[in-house]
C-alpha cells in the first residue's frame, strides 16, 4: 500500500480560521491563535468551516475490496484505475494478515488460474470489460481521492475505528499521518483512533 499526498490547501489552518472569523468580524495575526480557534470550532461541533480546506491523495496497492468501501463516501471525489482499459495481467493480490502461509499459497494459486483465464479470454477477443469478471476482489487497484477537511474527518472517524476492516483502517491511519503533519489542529483529536486506542474522540 502506498499513500501520497498530492495536494493540500496551503496554510489550511490559517484559511479555516480566517473564514471562521468572518462571522464575528474578528481578526488575529498569530498562527497559534488560528490553531486555538480551529480546536475550539471542532470541540463545539462547528465543522462546516473546515469545508474550505481540501486534500488530494493518490493511493495504490489497495484491494478492490478496500476501494469499494472507500468510494461509499459520496462527498469525496474519486478517480479509480479502470479495469475496462488497463490490462490486469500484471496485477497482484493483496494479502490479508489473517491468512496463514497455506491460505496465502492457495489464494495465489487461485489468482494465478484467474489471470490465466483472463489472458485466454483476451486472446479470444473478449473485451477487458468482460474478461475482468473472473478477477478476484483482492486484486490491487489505484485511485485518487479528493475531499474537504470536514469529509476527511468523517471518513477517518469511521474507518479508524477498531471495528473497521484492517485494510481501510491502515489506509486511513496513513492518511491521518499526512493530514496531521500539515494541519495538526484540524486532525489532532483523532490521534487516539489513529494510534489504535479504543473509544472515539
Amino acid at each position: 500500500m502506498r499513500v501520497d499526498l498530492v495536494f493540500i490547501t496551503p496554510e489550511a489552518e490559517r484559511l479555516i480560521a480566517r473564514c471562521a472569523r468572518v462571522s464575528h468580524r474578528s481578526s488575529a495575526e498569530d498562527p497559534e491563535d488560528d490553531r486555538r480557534l480551529v480546536r475550539k470550532l471542532i470541540a463545539l461541533g462547528h465543522e462546516s468551516v473546515l469545508e474550505h480546506a481540501t486534500a488530494t491523495f493518490e493511493i495504490s496497492g489497495i484491494s478492490r475490496a478496500c476501494a469499494n468501501q472507500l468510494t461509499r463516501h459520496r462527498l469525496a471525489s474519486f478517480v479509480q484505475e479502470s479495469q475496462r482499459y488497463v490490462d490486469a495481467r500484471q496485477s497482484r493480490l493483496v494479502r490479508p494478515p489473517t491468512y496463514s502461509e497455506d491460505d496465502w499459497q492457495a489464494a495465489q494459486q487461485l489468482f494465478h488460474q484467474a489471470r490465466e483465464l483472463y489472458a485466454k479470454l483476451l486472446a479470444r477477443g473478449v473485451p477487458k470489460e468482460d474478461a475482468r469478471y473472473v478477477l478476484p476482489l483482492g486484486i490491487e487497484t489505484r485511485l485518487v481521492l479528493s475531499a474537504n477537511f470536514r469529509e476527511l474527518r468523517h471518513i477517518l472517524r469511521l474507518r479508524l475505528s477498531p471495528q473497521a476492516q484492517w485494510e481501510i483502517r491502515e489506509l486511513c491511519r496513513r492518511m491521518w499521518e499526512l493530514l496531521y503533519a500539515h494541519a495538526p489542529s484540524c486532525f489532532e483529536d483523532l490521534r487516539p483512533l489513529a494510534q489504535g486506542k479504543e473509544g472515539s474522540p
